[in-house]
Formats: C-alpha cells, structure tokens, sequence
C-alpha cells in the first residue's frame, strides 16, 4: 500500500516502488517514471533525486534516443560550420558513437552508462573497427559532451559530467625530409617541370596543404608580382551511407587565407610552365571544367617521390618539412605562422616545427664549447 502523499508502495514480490512525474506533453498528459529497490529507503532517496531532475530537466516529458539527440544536434550546428566539419561530425557519429549509445534513451544516460559506453568505443570486443586513436578518442569523448549537453539545453536531460581516461598518444616516428632529399627531389622535379610537380614544391618550399594545391587556379598566381594567393581548397567529404564526394570550400581558417611571396627559382619554374600550359583555369589540370581532387594527387605525390628515390612520407609531410626547414635556416616563428596560415604562433612551434640530431648536437657544442684542461703536475 502507498504512503500518503511519497507515490512509494510496496508490490507482492517484496520489491519497493516509487512513482515520480517525468513531465507533460503538449495535450497535459501526465508521464510518469517508475524505480524499484528491496529497501524502502533506499528507493525514498532515488525518487528525492528523480523529483528534483524533472522539475526542471523533463518538464516536456521527452525521452527521445541518444541517436535521435545527435540528429537534432547536427542538423542545428550544420549552420554555424563548414561542410567539411560537419560531415566529420556525421561520419563519427555514424561509425563509432551511434552503434554503441545510439539505442539509449536520454532518461537513461548517466554517467556510468556514457562512460562504459565510451570505453567500449575506445577498444570494441566485437571488432567493428580497430581500436581508437588518441586524437579519435578525444573527438568522440567531445561529441558524446556537446550533445548531452545540448539535450540538457532542451531539458531533456540532467547535465552529466562525463569523465574517462583516453588511449596516450603514440609518438610518430617520420621524420621530414632532410636537406639531400630536398635538394634530390627538387633537382628530379625541376629536370621535367609539370603542374603537379611543381605543385609539390609548393608544399615543399611555401607550406601549402594539399587542399590548397587542389584549390590553387592560375589568376591565385600573379607572376608579375611574384605573388601567391590562397583562397580556396579542395576536400572530398563523406555525406552519408558509404558515399563521399568533392567539394570546393574556403581555406581551413580565416588565417589560412593568406599571399606567400614567391622564391625566385619557383617563380622563374612557374613562369616557364604557364607558357607551355596558358596559364588560366586550374592549376594542376589546366582545365577550366573542375580541378584534381586530393586523393588523386597523392598518388602523383608518391610517383613524384618514387621517381626521385626519395623517402615516401605522407603528403602532409612536406608542410612539416618547409616549417623545420625555416627554423633551421633562422626564420622568425610569427613570420613562419604568418605563411603557414596558423592564428598562433604556438600552433606552428608545436605542431609543425621538428629538429634533427645533427641540429641538437649542433647546438650543445655551441653551449658547451671546447674547454682547454690544463694538465697538473704533483711533485
């Protein structure tokens, strides 16, 4: 029999039960949420917390799924991002998180269940990918925040504090290419210069991603000047059930729009080649239809490299390599941001900027110089 006024009684089996109101709908129907427990004391203190979420967390009565929340949520960030962003979004929601929280409902996400959940993404036993990532993990760990957070926006939910322990990052062990391999492959390129040959140079010796390369037109290049405008880049995006496809879109940053002057022998290089190819349309195709996508042009990246018998690093790499370059050669790190595109000078010095052991012992000879040791007789 219920005590007066608690909506706490006790069932034929012995169990407790206490009955709490989760919230109305729009028509003032009631939505009630149920707990059980052997003690009654025990289900008293459950129902005291539950009545004080739902007065102000469920008073819709609304308990949709964790995948239908993320959906909400997507479809209300789509606005503020880049395409790219969010169907970066869309593709860890679809691959990782959805398959293992997506079934939940929103009234039973705690804590625990978000982090075993998380943890389960990390390292699946049913070996639905590999394990995650460092960067991976933390991505999914913020998504799975910003998303419950946006539930508890709409009173769906109680805030939670989700706390778990990600994988360590693993140290890469490539190295950018050194000064030979740098000398090797601009020699290898510059004997048969092409559009994608010296668009490889362009990463090399100007730090452009492999995007912007894509996205680079002949009227970016002013010849005259001797001047290289960034302003656009070249990404293919994944939009759902297995399916990419390529897009044209502003650079990553405000601060990746940016003009590179040009070293001269590239410059002498790039006027050559736009008399042989007409200089208009895109760069790397020298058409006017539609330019070479990324994925294309890493593996003209990695013939490039072959036909040198240099190193095969990843693309990317090569952006590594001018900023390392630079340092090496006394460049101040604002200006090497500045052409980099980067808001922050940190950025570059953590990211990109890397030494060699001929460097570090460089500099401890130099710190430490040769000391004379005057030899002591004992009489």
């Amino acid at each position: 029999m219920a005590r007066h006024g608690e909506n706490i009684r006790k069932r034929k089996d012995g169990r407790w039960e206490g009955r709490y109101i989760k919230g109305k709908d729009s028509d003032g129907k009631t939505h009630w949420g149920y707990l059980y427990g052997r003690e009654y004391a025990q289900v008293k203190q459950a129902l005291i917390q539950k009545k004080a979420e739902s007065s102000y967390y469920l008073l819709n009565g609304r308990d949709p799924t964790f995948s239908m929340l993320a959906c909400h949520w997507l479809r209300s960030m789509e606005q503020g991002v880049k395409p790219s962003t969010a169907a970066h979004y869309r593709y860890t929601l679809e691959r990782y998180l959805l398959p293992v929280l997506g079934r939940y409902r929103v009234s039973e996400l705690d804590e625990d269940t978000l982090e075993q959940g998380l943890l389960a993404v990390f390292r699946p036993e049913d070996g639905s990918h590999r394990p995650l990532g460092a960067a991976m993990a933390r991505e999914c760990l913020v998504l799975t925040r910003r998303i419950c957070k946006y539930g508890a926006h709409l009173r769906y939910m109680r805030p939670v504090e989700i706390v778990v322990r990600l994988p360590r990052p693993i140290p890469r062990a490539t190295q950018p290419l050194n000064q030979k391999e740098q000398t090797r492959l601009e020699a290898s390129i510059l004997a048969r210069p092409t559009a994608r040959g010296l668009g490889l140079l362009l990463c090399m010796q100007l730090g452009l991603r492999i995007g912007e390369v894509c996205g680079l037109q002949w009227r970016d290049i002013d010849l005259k000047v001797g001047v290289l405008s960034v302003r656009r880049t070249v990404q293919r995006i994944c939009c759902g059930g297995g399916k990419t496809r390529v897009i044209l879109q502003s650079p990553k940053t405000p601060s990746s729009r940016r003009e590179i002057p040009l070293p001269r022998p590239l410059l002498e290089s790039l006027n050559a080649l736009a008399k042989t190819q007409g200089g208009s349309g895109w760069f790397l195709s020298g058409r006017a239809e539609k330019p070479v996508e990324p994925r294309s042009y890493r593996k003209s990246i990695k013939a490039l490299l072959k036909k040198a018998k240099v190193r095969l690093v990843h693309p990317h790499m090569l952006r590594h390599t001018f900023a390392t370059f630079c340092v090496q050669k006394g460049c101040d790190l604002k200006t090497l941001s500045e052409l980099m595109g980067h808001a922050d000078a940190s950025i570059t010095l953590r990211k990109y900027v890397h030494t060699t052991l001929e460097r570090k012992r460089k500099e401890l000879n130099r710190i430490y110089p040769a000391m004379r040791v005057k030899t002591v007789q004992l009489e």
